[in-house]
């Protein structure tokens, strides 16, 4: 399944309220998430996608870190973001392509492991081409916008 900007613009409120995972931080100022507690929400605009704040917030200023769950087919069109994002696999392949094509077969599949930086104003695509799920953990410095090149154009 194709994800079309018009879907995900409301979406981005949605991902902005959605479940934090975030464990309450010692007097240390520690956090410790064990992978069993994560817990995805849901996005109700984009089906087959989960959400979860590890750590800050996306649209606030500071680092923050997420992972998303992407359903297999579920894919992200060309965008760039307003700040540098970096991205790791945690699970699943990830299909990421450079430019505007869009295309799984313009991507290249990365693994668990695999590290990206999406450097800021750089146009990409990325998602689950394959025909498992995908788990990518994603930080940066917020607050961070995504423009889709449909609004471009």
């Amino acid at each position: 399944m194709r994800l079309g900007s018009w879907l995900l613009l409301p979406c981005l409120f949605v991902m902005s309220t959605a479940v934090s995972a975030q464990k309450e931080e010692s007097t240390s100022g520690f956090i410790h998430l064990p992978a069993t507690d994560i817990q995805f929400g849901a996005v109700p605009e984009v089906a087959g996608l989960g959400y979860a704040v590890l750590s800050g917030d996306p649209d606030s200023a500071g680092v923050y870190v997420i992972r998303l769950r992407i359903s297999s087919g579920l894919t992200f069109p060309p965008h760039s973001h307003d700040q540098d994002r970096h991205v790791t696999v945690i699970s699943g392949v990830w299909a990421f392509g450079t430019g505007d094509s869009g295309k799984c077969d313009d991507t290249t599949p990365l693994t668990a492991g695999a590290y990206v930086m999406h450097p800021k104003g750089a146009v990409h695509f990325d998602g689950a081409c394959g025909e498992e799920p995908v788990v990518v953990q994603i930080s940066g410095l917020g607050p961070v916008s995504t423009t889709w090149v449909e609004q471009i154009k």
